[in-house]
């Protein structure tokens, strides 16, 4: 947890802001910024929970943006400063006070700040996971038996399958987006996937979008087994 209470002029900024029309012309990098700032200053330096699966898009660049954040400054009134910083650059002013009550139900200012905000995947040219703001609906959802597929949702069978039926399937193919099968399950945590998967000769070296590879990415969603078995796979 943070030592610090935040200032009355942190709490008036972030009041300003969650209710400012000038948040839209603020770019996604800003508002990650923010969020980010927001999290160090009322929560604590770092995220506490692991990070979030690469298809959870908005939840990942959220968590990466908070450890940015924690990496960069080494106490809270430091990302107090940038925050009033950015907060000055949308208008707001040590004379603005905010709202003087919020509903209970009133989201807590960063939530606002993304709210009407979707982070999704990037277009084409090889840019991995973007941010981006988008109205779409998510489309629906379906089943998908491919060799990709199954080792995202974890179906040992199904891929077992597969390369039962079909022994020639390239394990280090990358889909649509840039990803090998492995790099799906050691995101996801997917154990006996992973170790199918390096049991049949993939490539625990293969690098993703972002240029991480299964074991940078096990380390960072914090599934020690799956590290531990990719640092004992000769």
């Amino acid at each position: 947890m943070t030592n610090t209470q935040p200032s009355s002029n942190f709490q008036n900024a972030a009041a300003y802001l969650s209710s400012s029309s000038s948040l839209a012309r603020v770019s996604n990098t800003i508002k990650l910024e923010l969020y980010g700032l927001f999290k160090f200053v009322t929560v604590s330096r770092i995220p506490s929970t692991s990070r979030p699966s690469i298809f959870d898009m908005t939840g990942r660049a959220k968590w990466d943006a908070w450890a940015t954040v924690g990496k960069k400054y080494e106490r809270p009134e430091e990302a107090e400063r940038r925050y009033l910083e950015i907060a000055r650059t949308l208008g707001w002013t040590e004379q603005e006070k905010g709202p003087d009550k919020r509903e209970p139900e009133t989201p807590s200012a960063e939530e606002d700040i993304w709210d009407k905000d979707e982070v999704s995947r990037g277009s084409s040219g090889g840019s991995g996971l973007a941010v981006s703001v988008s109205s779409m609906a998510p489309p629906p959802k379906v089943i998908d038996n491919s060799i990709h597929g199954t080792a995202l949702s974890n179906d040992i069978t199904g891929l077992k399958e597969i390369l039962e039926a079909h022994p020639e399937t390239d394990l280090n193919v990358l889909d649509e987006f840039g990803y090998a099968p492995i790099h799906l399950a050691c995101d996801r945590g997917n154990v006996e996937i992973v170790k199918l998967l390096l049991q049949q000769g993939a490539d625990k070296t293969i690098k993703d979008p972002d240029n991480f590879s299964p074991l940078e990415l096990s380390k960072e969603a914090g599934h020690i087994e799956i590290v531990n078995l990719l640092v004992s796979t000769p």
